[in-house]
């Protein structure tokens, strides 16, 4: 495995730890209204978790890494399926937010707060991070 691989590991098994436990307290504690409304700082607990994290695995997976056209190409690829990911998930939330109340089918976020529509905005961005990692993982397998 080359460092670059190593790296994207590190970071997608960070990413998967911090913010899938976080997302899953939020969730399940929106869902079934338990009754702590989640605030401005505790979205930021795990950003810095994260970003702690990531200096402690990046700095034991420091090396020299030379990167060439075909890191370039990988790293645009996959930086074009997030945003794909990103801005479907922006969409969505901008539709769900243009028909709150009409009452229809599609109507998820009639009685939701905002602090729930920013945790969904999280989501989406954390998710478009996802598909960076494994876009770039997979392409350093199989080849571009």
């Amino acid at each position: 495995m080359s460092y670059k691989e190593k790296s994207l590991l590190a970071s997608l098994g960070a990413t998967l730890l911090v913010f899938g436990w976080y997302f899953y307290q939020v969730f399940s504690n929106q869902m079934f209204n338990i009754g702590h409304e989640f605030t401005f700082n505790d979205i930021f607990k795990p950003i810095i978790l994260f970003v702690v994290l990531e200096i402690i695995i990046q700095s034991f997976l420091a090396g020299k890494n030379k990167e060439d056209e075909r890191d370039a190409l990988i790293e645009l690829t996959s930086y074009r399926n997030s945003y794909w990911v990103l801005s479907v998930g922006v969409w969505f939330l901008l539709i769900q937010l243009l028909y709150v109340g009409s009452g229809g089918w599609y109507d998820i976020l009639e009685n939701s707060s905002t602090a729930f529509i920013s945790h969904l905005l999280l989501l989406f961005v954390v998710l478009a991070e996802v598909t960076n990692f494994i876009t770039q993982l997979y392409h350093y397998r199989k080849g571009i």
